[in-house]
């Protein structure tokens, strides 16, 4: 397991519970294990990488490592940079299924993209059905 499959099973984990012990809480995030050891040390490495990027405060309790949301993941943002032909590619996306839907409001401008406009590509991927992506 890669530290970054840690950090996707963290991030999901802490969207639901606000703290998270490996000895206590190890189950809840892998229920099944191939090798303790190396996914132990996977996740340890992912939440001290959450914590220099501050999602994460640590502390020691009774000699038990345990790391604490600063704040809720809803409430950290994060800053993108697309370059002209993918914001191109997002507003040309969002504004065909405006025009088929007749629905001017929510037309975007590829050079003023908004979290508005990630909002409705993420909602138009989740109308997509996986299974007919090979077709």
């Amino acid at each position: 397991m890669t530290i970054l499959d840690s950090y996707e099973l963290l991030d999901e984990y802490f969207f639901t519970h606000s703290c998270f012990n490996l000895k206590r809480n190890r189950k809840e995030i892998l229920p099944v294990s191939q090798d303790e050891i190396s996914e132990d040390a996977s996740l340890i490495c992912a939440l001290r990488e959450m914590e220099k990027a501050g999602f994460l405060r640590s502390c020691i309790i009774d000699s038990q490592e345990y790391w604490t949301l600063y704040k809720p993941l809803a409430n950290f943002s994060q800053s993108v940079e697309l370059s002209n032909v993918t914001a191109a590619g997002v507003a040309s996306i969002i504004n065909s299924a405006c025009d088929i839907l007749d629905n001017e409001q929510d037309k975007c401008n590829s050079r003023s993209l908004t979290e508005k406009d990630i909002k409705n590509l993420v909602y138009l991927a989740s109308k997509i059905d996986p299974k007919t992506l090979k077709e």
